[in-house]
């Protein structure tokens, strides 16, 4: 928990809440943010195939770099290959890492995204009520040391208004299971984002939370679950 962010970075545009709740002692979800100057945001949440202490070294070790990355990098993609460089040097065969970067633009009021093998994040619109998963493509961190990375990576770049949120969250909570064995998935997600969304940032993450447990009920977690939420004020 303690490498997890003490402090979150205030905007003047954006409203931020986080949760992270790992599922055994220590857990390989990681996420961040950061705010290299005044009209940016950027924000990571990741997930490392392993758990345990490795899979803690590991994230420990991505979120590291990727702070280092942030201060210089221009977009999602910089960040992500100059990751992928260096991890990809450091992990075990057969291990890799998720992860999904997001890039708000204060001054151009404008949202980019980039994903390495993650969940799509979910982006809800104000002005129709509706909710988009940002599908971009992209491979996994780790898996592919050389050009392979570089070239399935996209970026996907969008206006934000006020009252949307985007969501960035960890397969703990889609894959989260009850003693029926069926999966809270992305449809329940985006039902309780959608309910939600009216509210500050800390609030929808609290909702979201509730419906976990609401479904889970005395089931113990299988993975670790993290979400970052980010609305436009």
């Amino acid at each position: 928990l303690n490498l997890q962010p003490l402090q979150i970075p205030e905007s003047p545009l954006l409203s931020i809440a986080t949760f992270y709740r790992p599922a055994r002692v220590v857990g390989g979800d990681f996420f961040d943010i950061v705010q290299p100057n005044d009209d940016r945001m950027i924000s990571i949440v990741g997930d490392v195939s392993d758990k345990g202490i490795s899979a803690a070294l590991y994230a420990a070790y991505t979120q590291s770099m990727f702070q280092s990355f942030s201060q210089t990098s221009l977009s999602p993609s910089d960040i992500f290959q100059n990751l992928n460089g260096l991890i990809s040097r450091r992990l075990r065969e057969g291990d890799f890492i998720t992860a999904v970067i997001a890039f708000f633009e204060s001054g151009q009021k404008a949202l980019t995204i980039a994903r390495a093998g993650h969940n799509w994040p979910l982006y809800y619109r104000a002005q129709t009520q509706t909710i988009e998963p940002l599908k971009t493509s992209g491979v996994c961190l780790g898996i592919d040391r050389d050009m392979g990375f570089s070239s399935c990576l996209e970026e996907k770049s969008i206006p934000v208004k006020s009252g949307d949120v985007l969501l960035l969250y960890s397969d703990g909570i889609t894959e989260a299971m009850n003693s029926s064995h069926h999966l809270f998935d992305q449809s329940r997600l985006e039902s309780a984002l959608k309910e939600s969304a009216h509210f500050p940032a800390e609030k929808i993450v609290e909702r979201i939370n509730l419906r976990l447990d609401e479904f889970i009920q005395s089931e113990e977690p299988h993975d670790d679950v993290t979400m970052v939420a980010i609305k436009v004020k």
